[in-house]
């Protein structure tokens, strides 16, 4: 048996002509990228050996000390610690006022369909409102303080 080969429809040669200028295109596109991947690593150990820096009068590589392991991360004394750190800290704990915003905006979402259902219950539904809005405020206050206590802590 012969082996069976996908005849494409019929089509003009223009149409091929534009298909393959794509190709061509499409491909000098993608090969200098991947030049500059695979001689990335070498280049980066040449610029690395050839750095003044590194080198001592003797043309000579120096090498480093070895680092202390309580001289860095958590081990590193109070004083050293990167301010970085702690403005992350203070805005991942901000994202929690985020979540107390969304769950006012639920709770007088709440209340109006309520009041849509049961008109008589309004004054009952608004007074149960308030005591949940008077929960998440404090909540959203209480998330602030820890958030300024990890901005400012040492």
């Amino acid at each position: 048996l012969k082996a069976h080969r996908f005849q494409p429809p019929h089509t003009r040669p223009e149409q091929h002509l534009a298909m393959a200028l794509l190709q061509a295109v499409r491909a000098a596109r993608i090969l200098p990228q991947a030049a500059v991947l695979r001689s990335a690593p070498a280049a980066a150990a040449c610029r690395l050996i050839a750095t003044p820096a590194l080198q001592t009068a003797g043309g000579k590589v120096q090498t480093s000390k070895p680092v202390l392991a309580n001289s860095v991360g958590l081990g590193a004394p109070l004083g050293a610690r990167n301010a970085g750190v702690s403005v992350l800290g203070c805005a991942i704990a901000m994202v929690a006022v985020g979540g107390c915003a969304q769950g006012i905006g639920q709770l007088f979402a709440a209340l109006v369909v309520g009041m849509a259902r049961n008109p008589s219950m309004k004054e009952d539904l608004f007074t149960y409102t308030l005591i949940g809005m008077g929960f998440l405020e404090f909540l959203a206050i209480v998330v602030i303080l820890i958030a300024g206590l990890l901005l400012y802590s040492e």
